[in-house]
């Protein structure tokens, strides 16, 4: 991440954060037995933390070429 603009660190960091207190309150409606809402919200974090990967690479090999 030594190599990425101010913005791209922003988004990157953004979309961690996000995803993790999606994951957080999907871990808290756990918690409460409420079995339906948590399995949605732990998927919706999961796929947050895939495209995020994506984006990561999508990035780096961005500025691979730009550099």
């Amino acid at each position: 991440m030594f190599n990425f603009t101010t913005k791209q660190k922003w988004i990157i960091n953004g979309g961690l954060l996000g995803s993790t207190l999606v994951a957080l309150i999907g871990l808290l409606l756990y918690l409460l037995k409420l079995i339906v809402p948590a399995i949605v919200l732990l998927s919706i974090a999961g796929i947050g933390f895939f495209v995020l990967m994506i984006v990561w690479f999508v990035f780096e090999r961005y500025n691979k070429k730009k550099g």
